[in-house]
């Protein structure tokens, strides 16, 4: 039996990896031990963050909606490459949101998807609406929101009250009477045309928060657009909400005195007057104008060259009530327009959950250009976006209107 003789290579070699793996074990247990307490604290935030109903009911209604959407656009996707689940509910599903797919599935029962169309459950509806607030000025100042589920409703409103006088001995009692009308909202048809890439639907798998995201912002902000509008100044007619401008009865629209510090005052004091004169009652009054009419408040000084309205609308308000500004009220040339309305009596019925549809052959007009676009060129999916509702005011005494503004 022949014996074997480590070289000095052999031997430095062997040395080198015995102590190596002695140096490694080392540095491992200091490291463990130094990381131990700080994965310990993060392991804790996350716990808390966790467990925070507010931060996971939040974190989760930001995205639901989009999720369900870009699943709607991935299971038409699918369909067409005849390849995977082309229901929604089997893409949720495979995606691990059983919880979403289910309260679909359940909607879906009774709704006309068939057909090409699919209804958001109104859980998920709820998520648009809350999402609509900050982008539409009129649902952020806070008027009254009622369901309208069957499309129509009418709410009774009180148009002359009773009276009463004093009377001599032996009279008769003077006859009054309660006069009262009522207010019919009849659901309106508003639509939306939201393009979607198709590379989003394909490569943007479970979880995809920011994908869920952008198209639901995308999905609200063209309806926000379009409703802000529509609640503010549209007349009823040609199927659309009658308008917050159009509502304001003509003792209480006034023209603007001019541009002067004097002059805005004296237009803050006739709107606040014209809804004191007609016995409107306070606590959810609120302004609504133009970014220029905001710019103009916040930068006009008196003569001593202090800032008369911006510490105050710094905090949120003008003259004590709440304002809001919008591109969409007049704010160019002298066509500027200032309302001040009493949110209490505004009234936003929405009557039907979204439906959302998808295809991949439509054309649209762009926004921008104005040009007729093809969404199969562009390999896109066109999400197409339906909701229904109304606007009224219960009283027009409850609007004033300063217009011809130059300011």
């Amino acid at each position: 039996m022949s014996e074997r003789h480590l070289s000095t290579d052999d031997l430095v070699k062997m040395i080198r990896d015995i102590s190596g793996t002695i140096v490694a074990g080392a540095v491992e247990e200091s490291m463990q031990k130094a990381l131990k307490p700080l994965e310990r604290q993060h392991t804790e935030l996350l716990a808390r963050a966790l467990a925070d109903p507010a931060k996971q009911a939040e974190a989760e209604s930001a995205t639901r909606f989009g999720r369900l959407v870009r699943a709607i656009g991935t299971a038409a996707l699918n369909q067409k490459r005849m390849q995977g689940p082309s229901n929604p509910a089997d893409v949720l599903n495979q995606w691990g949101d059983k919880a979403i797919a289910d309260v679909y599935a359940k909607a879906m029962s009774s709704s006309i998807g068939s057909e090409g169309g699919h209804l958001i459950p109104t859980q998920l509806s709820s998520d648009v609406i809350e999402f609509l607030r900050p982008a539409s000025i009129v649902r952020r100042l806070n008027p009254t929101t009622i369901p309208m589920p069957n499309g129509n409703l009418r709410i009774p409103k009180v148009t002359g009250g009773s009276s009463a006088s004093y009377q001599g001995e032996n009279q008769n009692i003077a006859q009054t009477q309660l006069v009262v009308g009522q207010i019919a909202l009849t659901f309106k048809k508003l639509t939306a045309l939201v393009p979607a890439s198709n590379d989003l639907l394909r490569y943007s798998g479970p979880g995809a928060a920011s994908a869920d995201a952008m198209i639901r912002d995308d999905v609200v902000r063209a309806i926000a657009q379009r409703e802000n509008q529509a609640f503010l100044r549209d007349d009823g007619t040609v199927s659309t909400p009658k308008g917050i401008k159009n509502w304001a009865v003509a003792g209480n629209i006034a023209n603007s005195a001019g541009t002067s510090l004097a002059n805005m005052v004296t237009d803050l004091g006739v709107a606040i007057l014209a809804l004191m004169n007609n016995n409107i009652p306070e606590g959810r009054w609120a302004w609504m104008f133009s970014p220029r009419t905001w710019n103009s408040f916040m930068t006009i000084q008196n003569t001593n060259g202090f800032f008369v309205f911006r510490d105050e609308m710094s905090r949120g308000t003008l003259w004590g009530y709440p304002f809001a500004f919008t591109t969409q009220m007049p704010g160019s040339g002298a066509t500027g327009e200032m309302y001040l309305v009493n949110m209490s009596d505004a009234i936003i019925g929405d009557s039907m959950a979204l439906q959302v549809d998808v295809s991949m052959e439509a054309s649209y007009v762009d926004a921008t250009s104005g040009s007729l676009v093809s969404a199969y060129s562009l390999d896109q999916s066109i999400v197409r976006a339906i909701t229904e509702h109304d606007f009224a005011m219960r009283r027009g005494e409850s609007v004033a209107v300063i217009q011809a503004m130059s300011y």
